[in-house]
């Protein structure tokens, strides 16, 4: 029995194949002008390959109600009109597929009428894909040869607009004839979850510290140390999205790893980008992929995480598949969707270096192995913490039940003897990447930053092995900038300075207007090196209270008022405070953190002029409102504040609770 006496239940799934190759194709070329990331050709042609292989499956797959529909629906004689039905029903369904997330962005965007446009052209796609069937089946019908068949040209056409699509994806180039051939490069490191304390450095003894980090602290010595950086925000959507727009997370809105930055928002890289520079970011964590908006500016955004195909996440039945699996398996046992670790990073910000470290260049590498979960990688000196796959406490056992979970001081002790070793992982991974860069001999300058986007809370304060809060160990970063243009010698920075000020100091360290930022309040870090008479810059910060969405922010105040002379001798010296609020309780703290660096006396009580200078700061930035009652304050959350309390997706809430980020299924008010 040939092809033509197939029953059209039947036939209508394989001749579907044929068409769903077709669409892979397709998408295979959307893929090739949108995809941020920097393949050869072999790995663009894997892609494609693959791209029109899951069209394959899809179209057999939705060929099946196809088919089944079209047995129902007609009668008649004319096999070839009920076998063109099943395959244009199949368009169909392959058409609503592929446009209808199109629809719903534009819906989103309230552009109804394109939105509506969408929606219907499936039934356009149906149409042609019918009258055009219905001849060459006719034709089959009528016994007439053909060169090809439909099952081998769909795949054939396929693979041919996805070699082309592979084409174009491997040979993009970057930066543009703007930036001069002599501008320097710079390169931008953040090293996630990295506490102040556990870089060396940090500690007048450094063999006090709790982990030693040999290569952050020769990039100290060798560069600036800013020995009081600070986070507005210790989450890392929101930490990173101030380092590139130069704003408070509260300005933007990013007051969640679920939030979207919004492009009216410029970034360092838009700035840099728009200057002619090469602009690549190679990140480790689906917390800053780009989903989160952190992707403007920048040509190349590689945030593939799947270790296989590079690209493979971008595949619309990819991405569907993986939603699925994250919204009922559990993503523990999928980490490969979760991070990546820093060597394979490292190695993929190098390749794109190797190639185009000869124009100027921006690359920020992120970097996630610190992050929880904290497991062991076998080093010297770690032998208590287990070989790696067998952990001495595991941690990732503990986040998928954290919910029940009570801490004992040993295994509290444990896990901070794993996020140290994760800290030495780390450090020399660093040192590998920068050895590499230094082996490339670049012919420019290159403006180096190494920084954290936040801290960790390692059982102090209650707060299990995260970042909630606003207490110092989960605000407080490392900073260490290499300079290229200073004119000071200061090698320590003892004022205190913020993530927000690295886009202005990037553009002054490369001669270039910061008002190109446009609103900001980012400064240049280059006058606290220049200039040793000044006053540290305050921050309000802002932390999520628990690991439940639906707890709210509490948030703070910290102020660095030393003035130092020329001599370096304190001129001036109220030291450095912090303000904490918790507008739902309605308690207000005030601690000394040159006195009380363990934040342990609150003495609110004894100051309540600083605490009420404080508290108006706080009210006024945030415009949070109060009301008092019989004496007593309250406070209800900012309107920004309730107008960012989103939800976010239930495969993203899976993926944050593996994370360490959000307990349970919470429902955000």
């Amino acid at each position: 029995m040939g092809m033509r006496d197939l029953s059209v239940a039947v036939r209508a799934p394989l001749l579907g194949m044929a068409l769903g190759a077709v669409g892979g194709g397709f998408e295979a070329i959307k893929l090739g002008a949108t995809l941020k990331l920097a393949l050869d050709p072999g790995q663009a042609l894997a892609l494609g390959a693959v791209t029109v292989g899951l069209g394959l499956v899809l179209g057999f797959v939705l060929g099946i109600p196809a088919g089944l529909v079209a047995t129902v629906v007609t009668r008649g004689p004319m096999q070839s009109r009920r076998h063109a039905i099943g395959l244009a029903l199949t368009g169909v369904l392959l058409g609503l597929w592929y446009l209808v997330p199109a629809a719903q962005e534009l819906l989103s965007q309230d552009r109804l009428p394109a939105a509506i446009g969408f929606l219907l052209a499936p039934i356009g796609i149906g149409g042609v894909v019918y009258f055009n069937a219905a001849y060459w089946l006719r034709r089959e019908e009528l016994g007439e040869d053909r060169r090809f068949g439909w099952l081998l040209a769909g795949p054939l056409l396929g693979l041919l607009m996805a070699g082309g699509a592979a084409g174009a994806l491997s040979t993009k180039s970057f930066g543009g004839a703007q930036a001069l051939d002599t501008d320097p490069g710079v390169i931008l490191i953040t090293i996630d979850t990295l506490r102040q304390d556990h870089v060396s450095a940090w500690h007048d003894d450094p063999a006090t510290a709790p982990v030693q980090t040999p290569v952050l602290d020769a990039l100290a010595a060798d560069g600036v140390r800013f020995a009081d950086a600070v986070t507005p925000f210790p989450e890392t959507a929101p930490a990173h999205s101030a380092m590139f727009t130069g704003l408070h997370p509260f300005r933007t809105g990013m007051l969640s790893n679920g939030h979207v930055l919004s492009p009216g928002y410029p970034t360092i890289a838009e700035v840099l980008s728009d200057e002619g520079y090469a602009t690549a970011a190679f990140v480790s964590s689906f917390a800053v992929d780009s989903r989160t908006g952190l992707d403007q500016g920048f040509q190349v955004y590689d945030d593939e995480l799947f270790p296989w195909v590079r690209g493979v996440s971008e595949i619309r039945l990819v991405r569907v598949a993986t939603r699925v699996l994250m919204r009922f398996g559990d993503p523990l046992k999928f980490d490969f969707l979760l991070e990546r670790p820093a060597p394979v990073t490292y190695g993929l910000a190098l390749d794109w270096l190797a190639d185009n470290g000869d124009r100027p260049f921006f690359l920020w590498v992120h970097s996630f192995d610190v992050h929880s979960p904290y497991e062991p990688h076998g080093l010297p000196g770690f032998e208590d913490n287990g070989a790696p796959g067998a952990p001495s406490v595991d941690h990732r056992h503990i986040l998928a039940n954290e919910a029940g979970y009570t801490y004992t001081d040993p295994v509290r002790a444990q896990l901070r003897r794993l996020y140290a070793e994760e800290v030495a992982f780390t450090d020399a991974e660093l040192g590998r990447f920068l050895d590499a860069v230094d082996a490339l001999q670049l012919d420019r300058d290159v403006l180096l930053i190494v920084t954290s986007d936040h801290g960790e809370m390692l059982g102090e304060h209650g707060i299990e092995m995260n970042h909630h809060g606003v207490y110092d160990p989960a605000v407080r970063v490392p900073l260490i900038i290499r300079p290229i243009r200073v004119s000071g010698s200061r090698k320590v920075v003892d004022e205190q300075v913020r993530l927000m000020d690295l886009p202005a100091t990037i553009l002054g360290q490369l001669g270039l207007d910061a008002d190109r930022m446009g609103k900001t309040e980012s400064i240049d870090l280059a006058a606290y090196i220049d200039l040793p008479n000044q006053i540290g810059a305050s921050s309000m910060l802002m932390g999520r209270k628990t690991a439940s969405l639906s707890q709210g922010t509490v948030y703070g105040y910290r102020a660095n008022l030393r003035r130092r002379s020329a001599e370096g001798e304190v001129s001036q010296d109220r030291g450095r405070l912090k303000y904490i609020l918790d507008p739902d309780e309605g308690t207000e703290r005030l601690f000394d953190l040159d006195r009380d660096p363990a934040e342990s006396a609150d003495m609110a009580g004894a100051q309540q002029d600083l605490v009420e200078q404080m508290r108006t700061q706080v009210l006024t930035e945030t415009g949070m409102r109060t009301t008092d009652e019989g004496g007593t304050l309250r406070f209800q959350r900012s309107a920004v504040e309730r107008e960012h309390s989103q939800q976010v997706s239930p495969d993203e809430q899976r993926r944050l609770e593996a994370l360490g980020y959000v307990q349970g299924e919470e429902e955000t008010p």
